[in-house]
């Protein structure tokens, strides 16, 4: 409320809108729905509110859900307002306790960045500013606001760290807060001067067009950390957070690898270990003058180019993938239908022409057709608002000279 009261200063010169996403899980969050309309109306806002679906994930919490659903009906209401930014009220207690838990879960140096400025289009203004900060602001304007009755449940590991770690701790440490933040702006810039180090020696490695080669001599000297971070930045995951699980494993292969033994990183890279080198090699999957590529996004983001689609990646886990053109006989379920639907009757629906339609590539996963390459992917992997893994699959046309 106290961030909705500040964006709304900045008109006329920027456009402002709201966004209020009712998760359904509190007996009040109706109260709350209205009470954030009323206030929007006083202001003159745009108000759009979306009522969350509850599915929870393999191994998710409660609180993990709700903040993938907030950044999925984020992100719908940016590209339905068409606006620049997505603003969220994060502060410096937020940032403070998200470092102590990124520590508690055996973070490296990333985890004490705590919580960034900005992500691609989310920026949070306050993340320099403490709660009592902004409980004077609400206070001085005389601004409505709800307090979360949620918030006080130490059952919640986030709450634990609020009321049990930070707050007596602030009582034995002057400034505790600043100190955090200072820690977090060191490890902001220790991180970036690492990534651009390690953009500059990945430019010796010897790149063609399926394969990178990483020789021994090019990083004895780096840290298994440090190497783990070349292979993300060559595989184009150098945005892209990975779980410490998954980060260790790769350090412990690294340091352990057998002439010849192979990883498979995701499902576009494979990583092996040659005599005096590591080999990145790029899967592709395909024929007839085409190929698939296969690639790990952050997010969903919908675009105009016909050649890629973005699925739910989980969908498609520990499947056969196979690209191949279509055959008559094959049929899907299309994105949006409830039923089966023959290829042959979509490219007769699309009005396709007899040499394009014979050259009509389909992807499989298991032999069961997920995407008719270019028109329509399968309802069976479509993105959703409980998605978290998200996949892009590129269909390249092999140029012949």
């Amino acid at each position: 409320m106290c961030l909705l009261h500040l964006a709304a200063q900045l008109r006329p010169k920027h456009k402002i809108f709201a966004v209020h996403v009712n998760h359904g899980i509190r007996k009040v969050s109706l109260n709350e729905e209205d009470e954030v309309s009323i206030y929007c109306k006083s202001l003159k806002i745009p108000l759009i509110i979306y009522k969350a679906n509850f599915v929870l994930n393999k191994n998710e919490s409660m609180e993990m859900w709700a903040r993938r659903a907030r950044q999925h009906y984020f992100e719908l209401a940016r590209q339905k307002f068409q606006c620049d930014f997505i603003f969220t009220a994060h502060h410096a207690n937020d940032k403070v306790e998200t470092i102590i838990m990124n520590l508690d879960q055996g973070c490296s140096i990333e985890g004490l960045r705590g919580i960034p400025k900005q992500n691609k289009f989310i920026l949070r203004p306050f993340l320099d500013y403490k709660r009592k900060h902004i409980e004077s602001y609400l206070d001085k304007n005389k601004l409505p606001f709800i307090e979360d009755l949620s918030n006080n449940d130490l059952l919640i590991k986030r709450n634990f760290v609020r009321h049990k770690v930070i707050k007596p701790w602030e009582k034995q440490s002057s400034n505790l807060l600043l100190k955090f933040n200072d820690l977090s702006k060191k490890a902001e810039l220790v991180v970036k001067k690492m990534n651009s180090l390690i953009e500059k020696l990945c430019e010796s490695f010897k790149i063609n067009d399926n394969s990178i080669e990483i020789n021994d001599s090019a990083v004895n000297f780096l840290s298994l950390n440090q190497k783990v971070r070349v292979i993300k930045y060559l595989i184009g995951n150098d945005k892209i957070s990975w779980r410490y699980n998954r980060w260790k494993s790769l350090e412990q292969w690294i340091n352990n690898a057998k002439i010849g033994s192979k990883l498979k990183i995701n499902s576009n890279w494979e990583l092996l270990r040659d005599r005096s080198k590591f080999i990145l090699k790029k899967y592709q999957i395909g024929g007839d003058g085409f190929s698939l590529i296969l690639k790990e996004v952050n997010q969903f983001n919908k675009n105009n180019n016909c050649s890629k689609e973005i699925i739910d990646g989980s969908t498609i886990e520990g499947k056969k993938i196979k690209l191949r053109q279509w055959k008559h006989g094959d049929s899907f379920q299309p994105l949006g239908m409830s039923g089966e639907k023959k290829i042959s009757d979509l490219l007769i629906d699309e009005k396709i022409d007899i040499f394009t339609k014979e050259k009509q590539m389909v992807v499989t996963a298991n032999n069961k057709i997920i995407w008719v390459c270019g028109r329509r992917i399968s309802e069976s992997v479509k993105v959703q608002s409980n998605t978290t893994k998200f996949t892009e699959l590129s269909l390249l046309h092999e140029l012949k000279h």
